[in-house]
């Protein structure tokens, strides 16, 4: 099928190409949904080697499986929590070698949010301080906070989806967020 035909398919249907072993819909959706899941990654971990290890991995293993895979609607919130599982797996497995060599026992994996080079050129002349007020708000949250905050606001995903990428139900997912905004509510005062 050419790459002309694969951008008019909807997502089911571009799975279910990818799933019968069609390369053009597999390179397709590598290239739409890579940096999205870079950038995620990038929040568990600063090394950008580990994250795109990750994401090639990831999909070396789901062509591989690809004819055992599930059907699935929508394509990014799959490898959105895809990815996340095998980065966690991956810091895990790297704190795990790390304990050998020391006694911290510390499992809790960082999620950082940061404003991107361009807001912050933009914001400079006027904006500066409540940005870098919001930034250290947001760095008192805990991680699981700042993630959840992330997905629904920079990755622009809902509730339902943000739910199955987090593996959590969606009453916790809004009860989450209510605690976030209300933590970054208090630190204002």
């Amino acid at each position: 099928m050419s790459e002309a035909n694969i951008v008019k398919l909807d997502e089911s249907k571009l799975w279910t190409n990818f799933k019968q072993g069609e390369e053009t819909a597999f390179a397709f959706i590598f290239r739409t949904y890579y940096e999205s899941m870079f950038n995620y990654g990038k929040k568990f971990h600063k090394d950008s080697e580990l994250i795109e290890d990750c994401i090639q991995e990831l999909f070396l293993e789901i062509w591989k499986n690809r004819a055992n895979l599930a059907d699935i609607d929508n394509i990014k919130p799959y490898l959105l929590t895809a990815i996340r599982r095998k980065i966690i797996k991956q810091l895990d497995k790297n704190l795990k070698i790390k304990k050998l060599f020391s006694n911290n026992n510390e499992k809790e994996y960082k999620f950082e949010i940061t404003f991107s080079y361009e807001t912050e050129l933009i914001n400079a002349q006027s904006d500066q301080e409540k940005i870098q007020q919001l930034q250290e708000k947001l760095d008192k949250l805990p991680p699981r906070q700042k993630e959840i905050l992330y997905l629904l606001f920079y990755q622009d995903m809902s509730y339902e989806e943000v739910s199955q990428i987090m593996g959590i139900n969606y009453q916790s997912a809004r009860n989450l967020v209510h605690r976030a905004i209300k933590m970054l509510r208090e630190n204002e005062q």
